[in-house]
């Protein structure tokens, strides 16, 4: 029986290995900070901060990894992330909804993530952003985007770099 089960989790380890394999490598050039794209991803131009941005062939999941030298306290980061939403959505403060907040563990590091929509003509986007400063290391923000409707699958999609990333040095 343990045999069986052994050669079981073996198949199972190989055939999940193509899946793991079907990446791109990245390495910032502002930051310690590399990673695996997954090959769903294709590159877009992104603007400003933003090292790494990439859309989905069918357009509906968005990722950006914006990087910055400099160290930003968690609070000023989380109000400057507010703010950017509140400008790059052209509306009020009200338009921005906070969905939720949490900190979550990457390579180690404790990453604030905060949780927000924007409206979008009735369609409401989820912006889930994933942020973490600390002196010597500087500023990564993880920015998965979405629907709001599709959530879960952002957050997954979000979670497959996120399981690759190394952080600092």
């Amino acid at each position: 029986m343990l045999k069986t089960l052994v050669a079981g989790a073996g198949l199972a380890l190989l055939t999940a290995m193509p899946a793991f394999a079907a990446c791109t490598d990245i390495s910032s050039t502002t930051i310690a900070l590399t990673g695996c794209i997954d090959s769903e991803w294709q590159a877009i131009e992104g603007t400003g901060a933003q090292e790494f941005s990439y859309l989905t062939a069918d357009q509906n999941f968005g990722l950006m990894l914006i990087t910055e030298k400099e160290t930003i306290p968690a609070a000023q980061f989380r109000d400057a992330i507010i703010q950017n939403a509140i400008t790059g959505s052209g509306g009020t403060a009200d338009d921005v909804k906070i969905v939720r907040e949490r900190i979550i563990n990457v390579d180690g590091k404790p990453f604030n993530v905060v949780e927000y929509t924007i409206p979008n003509s009735g369609q409401p986007i989820l912006f889930q952003n994933f942020y973490y400063s600390a002196p010597g290391y500087g500023s990564l923000q993880i920015l998965a985007y979405s629907l709001e409707t599709d959530a879960t699958a952002s957050a997954f999609r979000a979670g497959i770099f996120a399981a690759t990333a190394k952080i600092g040095g």
